[in-house]
């Protein structure tokens, strides 16, 4: 994970959060001009709730003490942000297979692994192969070979490896 430490810096999830905002503040723009709305400007607040959010889960993912129930609260209201965009794409971010490979994706990864170890969350094999990319069949067979035993959730042992390696993103 070292290699990735500086993807996950305080000035990364300040630029990310820069970046996510100019994306929601566009498409709001850009529907306030369809329904005849003057158009509003926005200035960016490095103050404000969503940079807090944002650098706890960096913080997080980078293996820093942040209390965890911040982290989930922040990735359960990107969430929220992003299937509002599925259903109407009104103020939404685009869906997860568009930004995985930015960093604020990266990092949220992290944080999920790390989440599922520290607040003995289970994760399924299915969520985690949606984190990673690959098919869950593939990752099943891939847990296997070391957890032969394994069912449907992943053993802490193989989370704990991919932080360690950095395997992610």
């Amino acid at each position: 994970m070292t290699d990735r430490l500086n993807d996950f810096s305080d000035i990364a999830a300040i630029a990310e959060c820069r970046r996510l905002a100019q994306v929601i503040w566009s498409r709001e723009r850009d529907y306030a001009q369809w329904l005849g709305q003057t158009e509003s400007m926005h200035e960016f607040d490095e103050n404000c709730g969503f940079v807090s959010g944002m650098l706890a889960m960096f913080r997080y993912a980078r293996g820093e003490a942040v209390p965890p129930f911040i982290v989930r609260d922040f990735i359960n209201e990107l969430l929220n942000l992003m299937f509002c965009g599925l259903a109407s794409n009104m103020l939404a971010l685009p869906g997860f297979n568009r930004m995985q490979d930015k960093p604020w994706a990266i990092a949220w990864r992290f944080a999920e692994l790390r989440l599922a170890l520290e607040t003995d969350e289970t994760m399924e094999i299915s969520q985690l192969a949606h984190l990673l990319g690959i098919p869950a069949s593939e990752l099943k067979m891939q847990i296997k070979e070391r957890f032969p035993d394994v069912q449907d959730i992943v053993p802490g042992e193989y989370i704990k490896s991919l932080l360690r390696k950095g395997e992610i993103g």
